[in-house]
């Protein structure tokens, strides 16, 4: 009944009049692990009177991660969907790269805002630069060098900031498949609280999201 579920939050009626929020969370995070999201849906009248209220659960098998599930008010996120491609998925589906950069930019910050809108513009801001890239000014400014690991699909767009400040960039080692540990999720999926009329899934407004490898949903 996910389906179910996810075409009701995306109609137009609900989205004017509709409301939901979680009300009980039961699990815990890990592989082979199930967590339980029980929901509250309200619809309200014309007049604002709650109209009709429905009691949900979803299940989620093999959790991975939650974000922003306990705000009291979803709105304008309240449009589910799961997606199987996403900057979110790409530690578990995409291969990892252990990577080095030689040198040392002569303009370090202008280095760092290069980076920061490469990553804004490839992944929607879903994955933050602060991840790969700190303590830039001490560490990588005294060695002369960084070592970093970043999922495949970040490895064009840094090369080229990279190129642009005259800095080195070696891929030493691809980490893929079983190599990954738990990292190598392939069946892992996102279902996003989102609204592309208001903003795409792929840019990071602070959506709320759930990632695991299953939903099922049913209503009690």
């Amino acid at each position: 009944m996910i389906e179910q579920l996810i075409k009701k939050t995306n109609t137009t009626d609900f989205y004017q009049n509709g409301h939901f929020h979680l009300t009980e969370l039961k699990g815990r995070i890990g592989y082979f692990k199930t967590m339980e999201f029980n929901f509250i849906l309200e619809e309200r009248d014309n007049y604002g009177n709650i109209s009709k209220v429905e009691y949900w659960r979803l299940i989620t098998h093999n959790t991975i991660k939650f974000r922003k599930l306990f705000s009291e008010q979803y709105l304008p996120y309240i449009k589910l969907r799961i997606l199987d491609e996403h900057p979110l998925l790409w530690t578990f589906h995409k291969n990892e790269l252990e990577c080095e950069l030689q040198g040392f930019p002569n303009n370090p910050s202008q280095f760092i805002g290069d980076l920061y809108f490469a990553y804004e513009q490839n992944s929607g801001n879903w994955i933050e630069l602060n991840k790969h890239f700190f303590n830039v000014r001490e560490h990588f400014k005294n060695n002369r060098k960084m070592n970093l690991r970043i999922p495949e699909p970040l490895a064009k767009p840094i090369r080229e900031v990279c190129e642009k400040h005259e800095i080195g960039f070696k891929v030493e080692n691809v980490i893929k498949d079983y190599k990954k540990g738990y990292a190598y999720r392939p069946n892992a999926k996102l279902l996003i609280f989102g609204n592309e009329d208001v903003s795409s899934n792929y840019f990071n407004l602070g959506q709320p999201y759930i990632i695991g490898d299953e939903f099922i949903a049913n209503k009690k």
